[in-house]
């Protein structure tokens, strides 16, 4: 059973790293909309936007978007009926560190403007969805949002889900001439030397005999490993660390 794990998981990382490579590879904002979809459509997304979050009270996004992928029809609508005012994913998202979902929004609204944009969203082919906030230091907050009619919320989709948005986004930057300088390492040459393992299919128990230490201690570097890179999983810390040069595949 533990081999098959192994084995299940090496695929789905598998699947994340061709998806993050074209992506991070793309050079036009077509090719990093088109990279993100086909990695994320398996799970029922077909509509995708990044960008960046101004303050709602100015009611409009246009300036400020990345990369739209919304439907033409909806995202018309979305800007005529100036909806971003009073659009509560965007400002959970200006606040907010992790994904959400916005299912989970809509059941805590009690405001009635912001039930009538999640309302219409429905209208419009868009009944669910995830939202990726991105906490920007000194700038703007942006976020990736991306939704469906029927989306998987499975543990691997989420997952792939949350790594490739990242992804889209930081390309949707280098496109912008924003991207700045790499990111710092962040990891120990001990969890560099564990995820580097655990990328290459073993287990925490194989890395442990792998490098003599016992497998609680690998399961510790593990979950360091996940908060310090904010990894939702172990095969989004794989993505993530490979993307910041920490690790090689």
């Amino acid at each position: 059973m533990g081999n098959l794990s192994a084995a299940a998981s090496r695929r789905s990382i598998d699947r994340i790293f061709e998806a993050a490579s074209h992506i991070d590879r793309a050079v036009t904002a077509r090719d990093i909309m088109g990279h993100l979809r086909s990695g994320i459509e398996r799970y029922g997304y077909v509509a995708c936007l990044i960008t960046q979050l101004p303050q709602q009270k100015t009611g409009s996004l246009a300036e400020h978007i990345l990369l739209n992928g919304w439907p033409a029809e909806w995202y018309r609508h979305y800007q005529a009926e100036r909806h971003y005012r009073n659009d509560p994913c965007a400002a959970l998202c200006r606040t907010g560190v992790g994904p959400f979902v916005w299912s989970d929004v809509r059941r805590r609204l009690t405001d009635p403007s912001a039930r009538q944009v999640m309302d219409e969203a429905e209208e419009f082919g868009l009944r669910d969805g995830v939202c990726i906030p991105i906490q920007v230091p000194y700038g703007e907050p942006a976020a990736v949002t991306v939704a469906g009619t029927e989306i998987d919320l499975a543990p691997e989709a989420r997952c792939s889900v949350h790594a490739l948005s990242r992804h889209a986004y930081t390309a949707a930057l280098r496109l912008a001439g924003n991207a700045g300088r790499a990111p710092e390492k962040r990891l120990s040459d001990r969890e560099r030397e564990i995820l580097q393992w655990t990328a290459a299919g073993k287990t925490a128990w194989e890395v442990s005999v792998i490098l003599g230490i016992s497998e609680s201690t690998v399961n510790t570097h593990l979950r360091n490993i996940r908060q310090k890179l904010n990894a939702a999983n172990i095969a989004h810390a794989v993505v993530e660390a490979f993307r910041r040069h920490e690790i090689q595949l």
